[in-house]
């Protein structure tokens, strides 16, 4: 495992190790004893299957039931997706964004502090997430997610009726 730190405290970029022979691939995800270098107390985990162009999240929760979240493309292709709403933070308003894919075992560690979300650029992509707190409804709040200022990919966006509610980019970030 190489572990590659970005701009933003603690979101790290981590590449796992394939093993591969006659039979196909392995690969370890998540490993208690990672927690060396980066906190990963898998509480919850969900694995989505996503038609291209759903836009999954941008979403956190507050207080309590903040997450940290360990993201990996288990088949596919993804823009993942992380605003940074620590507001002690240099980086606060700040986006980032890797696009991963199945084949290049890249994990990505969002921590706490962080809107997250997904973008699946392939058909019948599959994403599986570890994340540290239950999800609770009621602690949920997020980003409408087309609203963001970067450019996205070209396609048409499927997005939840729940998330098209949502405030967009400039309403949350000038709160």
């Amino acid at each position: 495992m190489e572990i590659k730190k970005t701009i933003f405290k603690n979101l790290l970029e981590i590449k796992l190790k394939k093993y591969q022979d006659s039979r196909g691939s392995f690969v370890k995800i998540f490993n208690k004893s990672n927690s060396k270098q980066f906190t990963n107390n898998c509480y919850e985990s969900y694995l989505s299957i996503s038609k291209k162009g759903s836009f999954r999240g941008l979403h956190a929760q507050a207080g309590r039931y903040a997450q940290d979240k360990l993201v990996y493309c288990v088949k596919g292709k993804i823009l993942d997706i992380a605003v940074d709403i620590r507001k002690n933070f240099k980086t606060y308003g700040k986006i980032y964004k890797k696009t991963i894919n199945s084949k290049d075992s890249i994990a990505i560690f969002v921590p706490k502090g962080f809107i997250h979300g997904i973008i699946a650029l392939e058909n019948q992509t599959i994403v599986v997430t570890y994340c540290s707190k239950p999800y609770n409804p009621k602690k949920e709040f997020g980003v409408k997610p087309d609203s963001l200022p970067m450019i996205m990919p070209k396609m048409k966006f499927l997005i939840s009726q729940k998330d098209k509610k949502l405030p967009t980019f400039n309403e949350f970030i000038k709160k």
